[in-house]
């Protein structure tokens, strides 16, 4: 389906709960949305910088074939272009990209269009998401 970049707002949900010099940054970047991966996955100096805690570890197979273990990290408050989610977030190596996978887009009730490379709302729900409750 092909991948392209999106600016996100992130921030650790936690903050607002944690004593100020436990708090991480607000960060704002680019994350390749990437339809073939599941979750958020941003890499360790990120989730560093968001003070995210340890919650486990997943295994999971990359886009090579790889079969990987990685922490799982959380919980993110994610905003893309408006619409908001709090998900875990997958932690990979320093350096990788950042990627948005199926997960919060779907909960943010995002369509990806492929061949504009662009996140569109869902047309059933153009002002906010529309989540289904089964």
């Amino acid at each position: 389906m092909g991948v392209f970049g999106v600016e996100v707002k992130m921030k650790n949900f936690l903050n607002e709960y944690l004593p100020e010099k436990e708090r991480g940054e607000d960060v704002v970047c680019e994350v390749t949305v990437d339809s073939g991966a599941a979750e958020l996955a941003l890499p360790a100096d990120m989730v560093e910088r968001l003070a995210l805690k340890p919650l486990g570890a997943v295994r999971v197979y990359t886009a090579d074939g790889g079969e990987h273990e990685y922490r799982v990290c959380g919980i993110v408050e994610l905003e893309v272009q408006g619409r908001k989610c709090h998900v875990r977030a997958i932690e990979l190596p320093r350096g990788a990209n950042p990627l948005l996978g199926a997960v919060p887009l779907e909960e943010m009730d995002w369509h990806i269009a492929p061949q504009q490379k662009k996140l569109v709302p869902n047309p059933r729900s153009p002002e906010k998401p529309l989540l289904p409750l089964c």
